[in-house]
């Protein structure tokens, strides 16, 4: 974990304004902060240290890892300390509509998509000189896009549990950054369920990751839940009405919240509870 690049550009002029322009990692921006105030679901710290032309934010967490969230509700890790993720920040300019290929698309796949985002922004300014000066400057090795996308994809990966970004004042979630699937809560867990586990409530398994100590893995599928309701109200339809809804899940949630310790997530259960009466 390193932040040697984050110091270099901080003091040498020159190279930050590379890293904005044309990498779109701009140092000035990060006094902005972000479009809305955030915080980690786990309660981590955050540092925003630059942002993108888009309205993102680069923030820095409390184990040195690079998370980036964009302006319209997503966030990702993107590298485990800010030095790395500016390898894949400079290596690859357009990373972020990589995001959906994936080490397994191949070695082909990934070489024709990145040589295609690189040409397309060579047609408004140039990259390749540019990206040899800074990754000079700052001492990053000079790997392939295809060993790029693998540090990209490893990182986007860690976002969850530890790295839930959520709005601050509504305590809603951000999606994540890519559309990569992730496993199953209960192949998280010890358990010995016979059946099959997909049939068993999730408050089985959020309840045995608490038990178990990951108590960020069972946050989070909690969030996710009171968000998935909070959105479409109708999931807590009865079985066979139209209209008549059960809120028995909300004070399901609000209780898992309190035994986590969470008490502004119990908090908007209860209110979200008490406006559907």
């Amino acid at each position: 974990m390193t932040d040697d690049c984050l110091r270099l550009l901080r003091q040498h002029r020159r190279l930050a304004e590379l890293a904005a322009f044309p990498f779109d990692f701009d140092l000035d921006r990060a006094a902005h902060g972000h479009a809305e105030p955030v915080r980690l679901a786990s309660g981590g710290s955050l540092e925003a240290v630059a942002g993108s032309d888009t309205g993102g934010t680069y923030f820095v967490c409390a184990d040195g890892s690079l998370l980036y969230a964009d302006s319209e509700g997503s966030a990702g890790i993107i590298g485990s300390s800010v030095d790395e993720a500016l390898e894949v920040v400079i290596g690859l300019p357009g990373w972020r509509d990589l995001l959906s290929l994936s080490p397994a698309d191949g070695e082909e796949r990934i070489l024709a998509r990145v040589a295609e985002i690189e040409d397309e922004i060579r047609e408004y300014h140039g990259i390749d000189a540019e990206r040899a000066e800074l990754r000079t400057a700052l001492s990053l090795s000079d790997r392939s896009p295809v060993e790029l996308l693998g540090m990209l994809h490893t990182a986007l990966l860690r976002t969850e549990p530890g790295f839930l970004l959520l709005n601050a004042d509504e305590g809603c979630a951000y999606d994540l950054l890519d559309p990569h699937p992730r496993p199953p809560l209960w192949e998280s867990v010890r358990h010995n369920v016979s059946g099959d586990p997909a049939a068993e409530p999730l408050s089985t398994w959020t309840r045995l990751a608490a038990e178990q100590g990951m108590t960020e893995l069972a946050r989070v599928a909690l969030i996710r839940r009171l968000d998935d309701i909070d959105l479409d109200q109708g999931l807590l339809l009865r079985p066979g009405s139209r209209k008549e809804l059960d809120l028995s899940p909300l004070l399901w949630l609000a209780g898992e919240f309190e035994r986590l310790g969470d008490l502004p997530q119990a908090g908007r259960a209860r209110r979200l509870h008490a406006a559907l009466q």
